[in-house]
């Protein structure tokens, strides 16, 4: 007969071993829990008791689960979430008594265009939250996985289950360039573009190893090569503002704040160039207020800076 294990075990307990499986290191899995290490290890030796089975073994780089571990991981996560949720939805949501750190991740584009403006509307709606904004890193979706970082704005995401990728807008890919620039000042054929170089920005997960801009073009037979690359806008920049480089950014990019340079007047359909622009969080939280709030506020706040970049 079965061993019946579920009637005895103390939830902390599966707590515990949920962090042991996302940190491997018994150090971190303490500071995450605020215990000590102690408490980690004694924890663990009930956990292995009850279970009837090592869970974790020591390896150079700190501890790697069993395979019965991992498979016992993979079932409760989503279990356990589905009841922090529901336990967590019986309050009624309010903003203005968010009582919490706001860790969101934001690439580049979109910490350039609406950092500062989305700081200011989070900092009025909702007064006792503590915000923290991170730059996109290719480390980015561990976060999310791990619960260091609440929500994302970035690119698509196709290699994380764990993570709900919802789309926010589509942004409308445009060239950048200084304002003495030949290109400038008239509306151009794309063929015009032929032999120009790019400056493209490289957000970590995405493009890594292409530009968008490079492929875009090679559909009308115009090749353009890039000519500088950098995981930082201010960089970018500099270099378009100083030279004949077009900088490749989208609608999103507020061009206005940045004296000298100018956007460009192509020929092409504008629906043509969308690259859709997406909200990941976990999916234990598809159903949390908190998440569902934020998306609606930074989706707010991109509509309005792309109309604010149209009238100007």
């Amino acid at each position: 007969m079965a061993k019946e294990r579920f009637a005895n075990l103390d939830l902390n307990l599966l707590r515990t071993f949920l962090v042991l499986t996302q940190e491997l290191n018994m150090r971190k899995a303490s500071v995450r829990l605020n215990i000590s290490q102690p408490a980690i290890s004694q924890a663990l030796q009930r956990l292995r008791h009850h279970f009837d089975d090592e869970l974790f073994v020591k390896v150079r780089s700190g501890l790697e689960p069993t395979a019965y571990a991992t498979e016992l991981s993979n079932t409760v996560t989503p279990i356990l979430d589905e009841l922090a949720v529901a336990i967590n939805g019986v309050e009624s949501f309010s903003e203005k008594e968010i009582d919490q750190k706001l860790c969101i991740s934001m690439n580049p584009v979109v910490e350039a265009a609406i950092g500062g403006r989305l700081f200011s509307s989070l900092a009025h709606k909702a007064p006792k939250a503590t915000l923290e904004f991170q730059s996109w890193t290719s480390s980015a979706m561990e976060k999310i996985l791990e619960g260091q970082t609440l929500l994302g704005v970035g690119y698509s995401n196709e290699d994380y289950k764990g993570v709900y990728s919802e789309k926010l807008i589509d942004l409308t890919g445009m060239l950048v360039a200084r304002e003495e620039h030949l290109l400038a000042g008239k509306k151009r054929q794309v063929q015009e573009l032929e032999g120009a170089s790019i400056a493209s920005l490289v957000s970590k997960g995405w493009n890594e190893n292409r530009a968008i801009a490079v492929d875009y073009l090679k559909q009308y037979g115009v090749d353009v090569s890039v000519g500088f690359r950098s995981e930082l806008m201010l960089p970018l920049i500099d270099v378009v503002r100083h030279s004949d480089m077009l900088l490749a950014a989208t609608t999103l990019f507020p061009v206005s704040q940045h004296q000298g340079l100018v956007a460009l007047n192509i020929d092409v359909a504008p629906e043509t160039i969308q690259i859709p622009l997406y909200a990941h969080y976990h999916v234990k939280n598809r159903k949390n207020p908190l998440i569902h709030w934020l998306i609606e506020l930074i989706k707010e706040e991109l509509i309005q800076q792309i109309s604010d970049n149209q009238c100007l």
